[in-house]
């Protein structure tokens, strides 16, 4: 794993700030921000943050996708939500005390502002605009989690699959998706069995081919015929 002192020139950082989360804020606070935050690469697997530690880092997407995971006593793994450049990994409110309530794992490499979470959460405390910007997400991000109950619990594998892999396209702004079936069956709650069983249905379907790790959407419209109404509602609290 590439160690985090690899990072992008700071000159750099300011053309990430049109495709992340900072497209919310105005040009002054997206500036101190910006200014106090390195581009840093996310490495496939990496763990950005771990369930019970307290929040040293605050991470902006840039490219790439980061999976919330929460865990069971028995270390069985589930996704409760994806973030990509709209959004931000540890949010830093009461940073210095609050412990993360699941892990974060990079699922597709990419860069990201990374910022301190005490600096971040002094610009909270001072800054109207950040603070309409982080309540407005965190309200996006509960709503999200909730809906993944939702869909965990009443729909079926072919369309929870078909709707993750929309909200991953979207995302990366890419109809190619790289990713295990063992991740995607931590994503979804799924044994690899079920996920084979629902990656074979959507290729049977005309909606996506499959091949060594790679999932490639081949007919959109027959993606998000298959998907449940679960994307729809992601697909709302978007930026």
């Amino acid at each position: 794993m590439a160690s985090h002192s690899q990072v992008v020139t700071k000159q750099n950082s300011a053309t990430f700030a049109n495709r992340t989360f900072l497209t919310r804020l105005p040009p002054e606070s997206q500036h101190r921000i910006i200014s106090q935050s390195s581009v840093v690469p996310l490495e496939k697997e990496e763990r950005l943050l771990e369930a019970g530690a307290v929040l040293t880092w605050s991470y902006l997407p840039c490219t790439g996708l980061v999976s919330l995971q929460t865990m069971t006593e028995e270390g069985e793994t589930v996704e409760v939500a994806m973030i990509g450049n709209e959004g931000v990994v540890g949010l830093p409110v009461g940073a210095t005390s609050l412990a993360n309530p699941h892990t974060a794992i990079v699922i597709l490499p990419g860069e990201a502002l990374r910022v301190r979470a005490d600096i971040l959460d002094k610009e909270f405390g001072r800054d109207p605009a950040l603070q309409r910007a982080f309540i407005q997400y965190w309200h996006e991000l509960t709503i999200l989690i909730a809906q993944g109950s939702v869909c965990h619990r009443f729909h079926t594998a072919r369309q929870r699959l078909a709707s993750w892999l929309l909200s991953a396209s979207n995302r990366t702004q890419s109809s190619r998706i790289h990713m295990t079936q063992e991740r995607l069956g931590e994503a979804l709650g799924l044994q690899r069995t079920g996920v084979t069983a629902a990656s074979i249905a959507l290729q049977d379907a005309g909606a996506i081919k499959a091949r060594h790790g790679r999932i490639t959407i081949v007919d959109r419209r027959k993606v998000e015929a298959i998907a449940c109404e679960c994307h729809r509602s992601a697909g709302s609290l978007r930026p």
